[in-house]
């Protein structure tokens, strides 16, 4: 959405604005600063892990009433075999919302809030959020990898801005890292057209 800004009134507001844009880019250099793997690291085989944990920072940018919306939000991503743990919360540390996901249902909590089910975990996004994201998908895009037609999860290379397109998305694998000799993506875009919220585009950071 944008919203017009008005002109400073005094010495504060310009510190405040400084230290802000401090921050943004301070963020965003962290974002790039991991080094690119090695060609033995991005050779190395790797195997799809059935427990995960895993922490960063998700952005959105969507339309709603034909107006532009954006969202950023920390996450923490807690996955086994048969269920999905995702707490999101905002820059400050309030929890925003935390969501768990079962084979065979769904649930959102948000403060002051009555709990929300339902079986499609990204339709309840939606209702309750005004957003949502692949997050069936992300099992295993968040590892570095893809499932294939035949349902076969195969290795995506780990090759920085690497691109493929994946259940209607635009994926680009911005950067790789490895992590307790595990390698899996450090920044994954993601954008795809969408009738309800226009062009969708979604930035992962992985800490």
């Amino acid at each position: 959405m944008n919203i017009a800004l008005p002109r400073p009134a005094h010495r504060h507001t310009n510190l405040i604005c400084g230290l802000f844009i401090l921050a943004c880019c301070t963020f965003l250099s962290a974002c790039t600063s991991t080094k690119s793997l090695t060609p033995q690291q991005a050779a190395a085989p790797r195997n799809l892990q059935e427990n995960l944990q895993l922490n960063g920072r998700i952005s959105i940018r969507y339309q709603q009433d034909q107006q532009d919306q954006s969202v950023t939000v920390n996450y923490e991503w807690q996955q086994t075999p048969t269920e999905l743990h995702i707490s999101l919360s905002s820059s400050f540390g309030q929890t925003v919302a935390n969501i768990h996901q079962t084979p065979i249902s769904a649930s959102l909590e948000q403060a002051k809030q009555e709990t929300r089910y339902a079986t499609d975990i990204e339709q309840l996004l939606i209702d309750s959020l005004g957003w949502s994201i692949p997050i069936n998908d992300l099992k295993i895009w968040l590892q570095g990898f893809d499932l294939q037609p035949n349902k076969i999860a195969v290795a995506i290379p780990a090759q920085d801005d690497f691109q493929l397109n994946s259940k209607g998305w635009q994926l680009r694998f911005v950067k790789w890292q490895e992590d307790a000799r595990q390698v899996r993506p450090k920044r994954i875009d993601l954008e795809k057209m969408t009738e309800q919220f226009g062009l969708v585009k979604i930035g992962i950071i992985i800490m």
